[in-house]
């Protein structure tokens, strides 16, 4: 491997990483808001609010094992 990689995009998500994490499950549990409003059904917001949790789990565990990842792999 060459010794002139910058790993940019690990470096991007290690700075950008809680951001993504937040909007995204912020704009999934809005998204579930917003289908209540135009439906009237209370499930499409338990709906948002529940794959909005999950998703910004998601994104913050796939953001620690980038931490993970970067502190014993690339070089300081």
């Amino acid at each position: 491997m060459p010794e002139t990689e910058s790993y940019s995009t690990i470096k991007f998500f290690l700075k950008y990483g809680e951001l993504f994490a937040w909007l995204g499950g912020l704009l999934i549990a809005a998204s579930g808001l917003w289908g209540t409003y135009l439906s009237h059904e209370w499930l499409c917001a338990i709906g948002g609010f529940v794959g909005g949790w999950f998703a910004f789990m998601l994104m913050r565990c796939f953001r620690e094992i980038l931490t993970l990842m970067a502190d014993t792999l690339m070089p300081q």
